[in-house]
């Protein structure tokens, strides 16, 4: 059984996601940068994913969206620092709508585990307000259930 969902500050400024995957590294990386297989585990029933754009270069940048369930859409923007395939990510994020106080690191870590993938993604905030702006989003729901979508993309 993979490793479940965990959330956790580690910081004053800093959270750690952790989840595993029954599926090696080298195709979780897959799962997380091709942007076909993104439009099938990134959204949620109520807010589906309608943009997934990915330049997977070093200095590349990408794109979501998804649409809300008032029909506006939210968006999100960032730029690749670092890709170590299969096992390191580290990424800028910015929310069209800035709710999390400007620009996050996002460093992911995919490590080989005898079930699978370990993932530990590390999202570094600017300030204290933008990380508990994030917490009470509700992004520990969004991401588990996306996580789950991704698990069962693997699977398939």
């Amino acid at each position: 059984m993979p490793l479940p969902f965990s959330l956790e500050q580690t910081g004053p400024t800093t959270l750690l996601v952790k989840r595993g995957f029954a599926a090696p590294p080298a195709r979780v990386w897959r799962a997380m940068t091709d942007p076909a297989l993104v439009l099938q585990w990134m959204g949620m029933p109520d807010h589906p994913i309608t943009k997934a754009e990915i330049d997977l270069r070093e200095g590349g940048a990408y794109r979501y969206e998804w649409r809300m369930p008032e029909g506006g859409i939210i968006g999100v923007s960032g730029t690749f620092r670092v890709l170590e395939q299969p096992g390191k990510i580290v990424q800028t994020e910015l929310f069209d709508e800035d709710w999390t106080d400007g620009e996050t690191v996002v460093t992911t870590l995919l490590e080989p585990v005898e079930a699978g993938t370990r993932a530990s993604v590390t999202i570094e905030y600017r300030s204290e307000q933008g990380l508990h702006m994030a917490l009470q989003s509700g992004m520990d729901e969004g991401m588990s259930s996306t996580y789950d979508q991704l698990d069962a993309l693997l699977a398939s």
